[in-house]
């Protein structure tokens, strides 16, 4: 009867070698066993690794991803023709446009015309070797205005997101926009050229006043001791049209002394009320006169326009400047000169972009507008027309708009310069205007008498010794007679010590040891009611305030004639005691 074997033996008698114990195979049988499952667990264990790294790889990749999308400033990856190769959605809101649009197109699509060339073209190295370089350049949006770009860059050769590389190096570019550090630059620089230009002008007007101010005191000898000789001279002596020629020509050279005090603000203002529209009326035929037959003058006059304090004569030098130089800018073509008027109240804000509006209050100004159909001008010509000498026109020109501004500035006012290359210039002057109507009262009835004569003794006081001279002829040829004093220390002794004798003391401002107004007070401390008349080449807007209210009896600008003395000293000397 034949035995019947497991199969299990049968399996393991057949693997093991002829003769072999059962207990020994059995033995093999389980260490092959427990090695097979030591190596599945391994492999579990691989694979479980495997799928912690899978996740931590994707984490990170998901991470870049948000980082690189929602990142503060543009990301854009090149290539080595500059096509996109890959963006982040923060660009594409820079530029307002789809990242789909955006890849594989040129990044030169994306600047401004103007910023192509050099960035492309001019800075082809950029691409190459990125690394210490910057951009800077004008990108567009696909609506809006374009904004300023700074663009730095760095070389990579790695893959980007799901885009794979070949090994050609790529260009990342990160885009920031600096549209706001640029119109913060702009707005800096923009008031570092205004104030050099005060600073400049303020400078200048210093120079032009202290020179006007010497010139002034020859001037007033010259024209004194002329007219003095032209009294001593009969009649049909020839020798008075050589005088009137030494007077004609010391009034064009007072002329001249005029517009440098005017560019230094510190003109000679004799200030009135005046209607700035009846003004212009009068000039019209002479405006008409002076320019070019083929130019319109238009008028556009507010009729509502309300009263101003200032110098007729200066302002009709500001209007006859502006007019003027608007009929140059449109030459012998032809074209319109449109002079207007209007009333404005305004605020300190509403007058920051004009000229000359550091100390300007608001309030309600006039305004005095002249504009031409001209060639216009540029930037760089606007931020210079008001500097003394400069001038596109021949050599020998360029004081007229100086003057203007020093005028303007005289009269505490603002000036507004429109212009387009091209299109013509309108030029605003804004003048600080009168609430109510005014009219001038407690004024004495002057008359102008050539043969006028005073009596009493008049107290002189000038530094300079011709100056004296000559005055003190002019005072006597008046029937007065005369004490001089060199400075406000010696008129103080001579007035202690000759009071009784003394009707009236004509001072001198600018002098040394003591100066006018430190004797005018000492003066006024000893007799309250002594009349004094304040003499200067500055303006009397600008002394007047110093004395408000102090008992001034008048003020004399020099350089001064026997006339303009003559009507001074009978205006002092029939009015009231001050008080």
């Amino acid at each position: 009867m034949t035995r019947e074997i497991p199969r299990e033996q049968a399996e393991t008698e057949a693997l093991s070698p002829i003769g072999a114990q059962p207990e020994i195979v059995d033995n093999r049988g389980r260490a092959l066993v427990h090695e097979l499952h030591v190596q599945r667990m391994e492999l579990e264990i691989q694979k479980e690794e495997l799928r912690r790294v899978s996740a931590e790889l994707e984490q990170s990749r998901n991470q870049f991803s948000l980082l690189f999308h929602q990142a503060p400033i543009g990301y854009l990856v090149l290539n080595e023709i500059g096509l996109i190769y890959e963006v982040n959605e923060t660009f594409c809101r820079m530029v307002e446009r789809a990242r789909s649009r955006l890849l594989g197109n040129s990044f030169a699509h994306c600047l401004e015309r103007n910023s192509q060339e050099p960035f492309l073209g001019r800075y082809p190295g950029f691409f190459r070797k990125p690394a210490g370089k910057s951009l800077e350049a004008m990108v567009r949006r696909e609506r809006g205005a374009a904004f300023y770009a700074h663009l730095e860059g760095t070389t990579i050769r790695t893959a980007l997101g799901s885009r794979p590389v070949d090994g050609t190096p790529l260009l990342l570019l990160a885009v920031t926009d600096i549209s706001e550090r640029k119109w913060a630059e702009e707005k800096r620089l923009q008031l570092e050229r205004q104030m050099q230009q005060t600073q400049r002008l303020e400078s200048l007007g210093v120079l032009a006043g202290g020179i006007a101010h010497d010139f002034n005191n020859l001037l007033a000898i010259i024209l004194g001791n002329a007219n003095l000789a032209m009294e001593e001279l009969p009649a049909d002596s020839p020798a008075r049209d050589s005088l009137h020629a030494i007077e004609a020509t010391s009034l064009r050279a007072a002329e001249l002394c005029r517009q440098m005090l005017a560019y230094s603000g510190k003109g000679w203002f004799a200030i009135e009320t005046m209607d700035l529209n009846a003004l212009i009326d009068e000039m019209v035929a002479l405006l008409k006169a002076s320019i070019a037959k083929k130019t319109t003058l238009n008028l556009a006059l507010d009729a509502d326009l309300p009263a101003l304090r200032g110098d007729p004569s200066q302002i009709r030098q500001v209007v006859m400047n502006l007019v003027i130089n608007a009929a140059e800018a449109i030459g012998d073509e032809g074209g319109v000169v449109t002079i207007a008027t209007g009333a404005l109240k305004c605020t300190h804000e509403e007058l920051s972009d004009a000229y000359l509006n550091e100390t300007l209050n608001g309030g309600l100004y006039a305004w005095l507008e002249i504009a031409d159909s001209g060639c216009g001008m540029d930037a760089d010509t606007q931020r210079r027309i008001f500097e003394p000498f400069f001038t596109t026109k021949f050599t020998g020109r360029g004081l007229g708009l100086s003057a203007v501004l020093g005028i303007v500035r005289g009269h505490h006012g603002a000036l507004r310069v429109r212009s387009v290359l091209g299109q013509g210039t309108t030029i605003r002057v804004f003048l600080p205007a009168l609430q109510t109507a005014q009219t001038e009262t407690g004024a004495v009835a002057e008359i102008a008498h050539a043969d006028w004569r005073g009596t009493g003794t008049i107290l002189l006081v000038d530094d300079e010794e011709s100056v004296r001279v000559m005055v003190g002829r002019m005072l006597e040829r008046l029937g007065f007679q005369v004490l001089t004093a060199a400075n406000g220390r010696e008129a103080l002794y001579l007035y202690q010590a000759r009071r009784a004798r003394i009707v009236m003391v004509l001072l001198d401002l600018t002098m040394p040891v003591m100066d006018g107004e430190e004797a005018f007070t000492a003066l006024r401390r000893i007799n309250p009611q002594l009349r004094v008349v304040l003499s200067s080449g500055f303006t009397e807007s600008e002394i007047a305030p110093r004395f408000a209210g102090l008992g001034l009896a008048g003020f004399l600008q020099k350089p001064y004639a026997l006339y303009d003395l003559a009507r001074c000293l009978h205006r002092v000397l029939n009015s009231p005691l001050p008080t």
